[in-house]
């Protein structure tokens, strides 16, 4: 009888042991027909059973995740994700394209919650909660730091955004750094890319990026690069380069990513502002310390994308006030000997010119001019440049004055054969002209100067001022005393 008790005891014990057993699994199978009803969350209530019964469980995890997906909880999923991932190894990949999906759901919960009402600090708040979430899902993903950066900096908190600006460019610096390396630059034609990189890619693909965009993917397999391209959207629409992204994962690869220079040019002109504020106060050792940080920056921008303006006008600024004008040629030489850029060499006249190198400053815009014959940026200062040059000469007495006057004439022409709109030109025109003694010239640009009076450009006092000049030369008293009388009212109402 005691055998039998114990017998009995012993197939108790087992039976109770496997009921315990097997109670993970079956909170697994019953959450899995709660799925099937869709009532996620009684499906919820299950998994955490199970995950309870049973940390390490694969299928657990898996679902556990893939349930909470379907529950929108996204923000529970970038608190458990990498837990899931590291117990759930025979679903790793389908976790990691679910990683992805919900960082797409949080960031652009974060971004249309902030663009809907960007005024808004409830909205800035939950965005940031979005976005927060976003970052501590994917951390390598810099779009997210980007618009955490935006959105503080919009709410006056410089200090959060410069921070998530900075922690963007540590991110990107060194996928950004190795496409400069290969002599790629935003907007860039296909054609040229194919020249920087050295020939045609292995495999060219056309995504769909939302909407009626798409991109076209350049697949350099021996570089593993990966070039993307859209549309312009201004005319002739042809297709330019916008990102590229330099990695061995084809999976990767096949996401297009716009290169952004935002967060270059925000902690850049951060740098710079607080330099020159250091100038003001005569502190030239701070100074020298926020625009030692900036410059690095600043080259790296006007490499990315050399039309960028803020970065062609602040390297020369920077270079001068530091009195590094050697320091500034060398750097611009040696970029400009790796990847020449019209832009480029604009910048590079820019700072021969404020040195008063005007020479060098020539040379300069005519090396943009041979890369781009039409270009405007280019006309206008090799033209400004020979007349400041002219200038020079002539308060030295040097008779070459009148060449180098003429030369700037002929470039102002070439502008205005381009534009007949611009103002800025004619006035530059109507000034050589006088200089020159060509009255006729002078008086000639009156017509076009009335052409323009049904545009806007007739809505400022330096028009009037001008046509009113022109009036004069040409012996026409009346309309001039009128466009005077006009320049004056448009003053008044500051325009």
């Amino acid at each position: 009888m005691k055998n039998l008790t114990r017998t009995l005891l012993l197939t108790l014990a087992a039976v109770f042991t496997f009921e315990l057993a097997g109670c993970g699994a079956a909170d697994i199978q019953s959450a899995k027909l709660y799925r099937q009803r869709r009532d996620y969350n009684q499906a919820d209530k299950m998994l955490q059973r199970a995950l309870n019964e049973d940390p390490t469980n694969d299928e657990a995890w898996y679902l556990y995740t893939v349930n909470l997906y379907d529950l929108k909880n996204y923000e529970k999923v970038a608190q458990i994700i990498d837990t899931a991932m590291l117990y759930s190894a025979t679903h790793r990949s389908e976790l990691q394209q679910y990683k992805r999906s919900i960082w797409v759901e949080l960031y652009m919960g974060g971004l249309n919650t902030y663009q809907a009402n960007p005024e808004s600090p409830e909205a800035r708040k939950a965005a940031i909660g979005y976005l927060e979430s976003a970052r501590k899902l994917a951390p390598e993903q810099p779009e997210t730091y980007e618009l955490l950066g935006t959105i503080y900096y919009s709410g006056g908190d410089t200090a959060k955004g410069i921070e998530n600006y900075v922690a963007e460019i540590d991110q990107v610096s060194a996928s950004y750094d190795q496409g400069i390396a290969m002599g790629l630059m935003l907007h860039m034609s296909p054609e040229a890319l194919e020249r920087a990189i050295g020939g045609t890619p292995a495999q060219k693909r056309i995504v769909s990026i939302g909407g009626n965009d798409s991109s076209m993917i350049y697949i350099y397999p021996s570089k593993t690069a990966y070039a993307y391209f859209e549309k312009n959207v201004k005319p002739p629409f042809a297709w330019q380069l916008t990102g590229w992204r330099i990695t061995q994962m084809e999976v990767e690869g096949l996401v297009p990513l716009r290169v952004s220079t935002q967060a270059y040019e925000v902690v850049a002109n951060d740098y710079y502002q607080k330099g020159l504020v250091a100038m003001a106060h005569n502190d030239k050792g701070i100074a020298t310390s926020y625009f030692d940080k900036a410059v690095p920056l600043l080259m790296t921008l006007q490499q990315l994308d050399p039309t960028d303006e803020f970065a062609s006008t602040a390297i020369p600024d920077i270079y001068m006030r530091q009195e590094k004008t050697e320091k500034a040629k060398q750097e611009y030489e040696r970029i400009l000997g790796e990847h020449p850029s019209k832009q480029m060499y604009v910048s590079y006249g820019t700072l021969m010119m404020k040195s008063q190198d005007y020479q060098g400053a020539v040379g300069a815009y005519e090396k943009a001019l041979a890369l781009d014959p039409g270009f405007p940026s280019a006309l206008y200062d090799i033209a400004a440049a020979y007349k400041n040059w002219a200038k020079a000469s002539q308060e030295a007495k040097k008779p070459e004055y009148k060449q180098q006057l003429d030369k700037s004439t002929e470039y102002f022409e070439r502008l205005h054969a381009l534009d007949k709109n611009d103002v800025s030109v004619l006035v530059q025109l109507a000034e050589n002209y006088d200089v020159l003694g060509r009255k006729d010239k002078a008086i000639a640009l009156v017509t076009d100067m009335e052409a323009m009076k049904n545009t806007d450009a007739a809505n400022s006092h330096d028009y009037w001022e001008m046509l009113a000049r022109l009036y004069a030369r040409a012996n026409r008293s009346a309309d001039s005393e009128a466009a005077y009388k006009k320049a004056d009212e448009l003053k008044q109402k500051g325009k």
